[in-house]
This record gives C-alpha cells, sequence and structure tokens, in this order.
C-alpha cells in the first residue's frame, strides 16, 4: 500500500513539472494574447447586472477569418452600446481579458461582419 502511495505521489509531482513546463506564465496572464484565441465583437444591448458590481454579457463574437463564436463574459463596468471589444478567449478559463478597440483596428474580415 505504501508503495503505491509512493508511486501516485511520484507521478503526481512529475505531472505538476511538465504541467508548469508547458503552462508559462506569461500564457496564464489573462491580458497576454499568447496561447489565446483572439475575438472581436460590437457591444448591442446593456449587460445583466449580476448584484456583484459586474455586468455579464452574452455576444456572438467573430475571429480575425471572420469565423463566429457565442461567448459570455462579464466586466466591471456597463460597456458602451456599439463599442467594439477585442476579447482574449481560451478553451478552459473562457474570456480571460477585454479591451476597447476602434473600428479601424478590427481585421477586415470583422469589419465585413459589421457593414452588412
Amino acid at each position: 500500500m505504501k508503495k503505491i502511495l509512493l508511486v501516485l505521489g511520484l507521478i503526481i509531482v512529475i505531472a505538476a513539472c511538465l504541467w508548469m513546463l508547458f503552462f508559462t506564465p506569461e500564457k496564464l496572464t489573462p491580458g497576454n494574447p499568447a496561447g489565446k484565441t483572439v475575438y472581436y465583437s460590437m457591444i448591442i444591448g446593456p449587460g445583466v447586472h449580476d448584484g456583484n458590481d459586474r455586468y455579464d454579457y452574452e455576444i456572438t463574437a467573430y475571429n480575425d477569418k471572420g469565423q463566429e463564436k457565442k461567448l459570455d463574459f462579464s466586466a466591471g463596468k456597463q460597456l458602451k452600446e456599439g463599442a467594439y471589444i477585442q476579447l482574449y478567449y481560451t478553451l478552459i478559463r473562457g474570456v480571460t481579458h477585454w479591451e476597447e478597440i476602434s473600428f479601424e483596428e478590427l481585421p477586415e474580415a470583422v469589419r465585413q461582419q459589421y457593414q452588412k
């Protein structure tokens, strides 16, 4: 029984070391686009106030190739209607960071989605 626990503990330690090797701190920083997919969207309608001074948004966003994805995220303030935003998204953590950008900063494929 002690040998099984020792082997299991060793496997956990090795797995943790490998995980830290492949997931560098830069990739875990919310505002760093490394290892994240960047999406773009326009704020349509007000966010839903959740009672904790945060506003929840459910939006349709587009990657730089114009592919659509539904995303959920929250913000610490009410976002301006019609504002364009850039979102950093990961599969496990969801949207980790957003920032407001101008229409000119949108990729061409995304601009075409909003000019329709």
